[in-house]
């Protein structure tokens, strides 16, 4: 294929307090992937170092940008056939300055008033279907872009045995802004029953470490383990996961795990793919979250093998780690204007 011939695609991403890292790991996954048939471009608006990590650990370069001015100025030398736009809810006056300049825009998970003019917003954290939904809104399971961690967990995860005692990984991503990773322990510790637990402490967790330890020593088998990839490091030998209700259940769904989720804003109350008919026990808003609930979720999936195995099949069922290769054949339809929108 000739240079000329390639198809030029810029993705824009900006770091979201409210949605994390996440964001930005689906969108180096999908620039590496699109990268070995396209001319691929990152620009990147982040206060972090982690951020540029996360691209370099793809061996990709990221153009840094602190202004939508520098952005638009970019990108109009730049005329990429397709912008993919990730992290931030994007503002009606940034779209506006980018769309003279690009033929397609595709959002993921956009809630902001520029998701309006994208081509397409491709929704992972989706809610009810609604009667007014936006024409130009994809959602399903398979907008959530799979590292390569997560593949590897998810092949090397042999079994769904329970271990002895059985191990209840607790782990809110995302800043856990009204503590329920506390919260969470608490009512675990008053379940009078042998357990092992784990309490997964990543970059983003924003209260007081000594809180948790007090706890902890006053349980046998029950540790804090501090970790950037606090979760994914766990996924691997827990019997059950207790997380917030944005991205993580799909990092769970991945690899297969019984999973309990709750919500740690109003936002991710309505996210409906960690839900039941998935495979998850969902127990609603955390900080209104009954000792009783999270109790009885927690004895359901240990008493019962068929709920365990049911919640597994029905995770597996999903085939998150093939996501990747439908989530390019959608973006190269985009670049290549062999999309149909109306009937999608």
């Amino acid at each position: 294929m000739k240079l000329s011939e390639k198809k030029k695609i810029a993705f824009i991403v900006e770091y979201c307090q409210t949605k994390g890292l996440y964001p930005l790991e689906r969108a180096a996954t999908l620039a590496k992937l699109l990268d070995k048939v396209e001319t691929v471009s990152v620009f990147l608006k982040t206060s972090s170092n982690d951020g540029v990590q996360i691209f370099a650990n793809e061996q990709i370069s990221p153009i840094l940008f602190n202004h939508y001015s520098e952005l638009s100025k970019h990108i109009r030398n730049l005329q990429p056939d397709l912008i993919v736009q990730d992290g931030k809810d994007t503002l009606i006056e940034h779209v506006e300055q980018l769309k003279p300049y690009c033929k397609t825009l595709v959002h993921f998970d956009d809630f902001g008033e520029g998701a309006q003019f994208a081509d397409c917003n491709i929704l992972a954290l989706f809610e009810e279907a609604k009667e007014n939904m936006a024409q130009n809104i994809l959602a399903g399971p398979y907008a959530f872009a799979v590292t390569e961690t997560i593949r590897n967990i998810s092949e090397s995860r042999a079994s769904n045995e329970l271990s002895s005692p059985p191990h209840i990984v607790v782990a809110y991503e995302d800043g856990d802004e009204n503590n329920l990773t506390y919260r969470t322990l608490r009512h675990l510790t008053q379940l009078n029953i042998p357990l092992k637990v784990t309490v997964a402490i990543d970059r983003d967790y924003k209260h007081s470490v000594e809180d948790l330890q007090m706890m902890v020593l006053t349980r046998r088998n029950t540790k804090i383990f501090k970790h950037e990839r606090a979760l994914e490091q766990l996924l691997t030998e827990a019997d059950i996961v207790i997380c917030n209700a944005s991205y993580s259940p799909y990092k769970v769904a991945a690899v297969g795990v019984p999973c309990i989720t709750a919500a740690q804003n109003d936002l991710e109350l309505n996210n409906t793919f960690p839900r039941e008919n998935h495979g998850f026990i969902h127990l609603g808003l955390g900080r209104k979250m009954k000792q009783s609930n999270i109790q009885n979720a927690v004895m359901e999936l240990l008493l019962h093998e068929s709920r365990r195995e049911r919640a597994v099949r029905k995770q597996l069922e999903l085939e998150i780690v093939d996501n990747n290769e439908v989530l390019k054949s959608l973006l190269l339809d985009f670049a290549y204007e062999r999309h149909n929108m109306v009937s999608l």
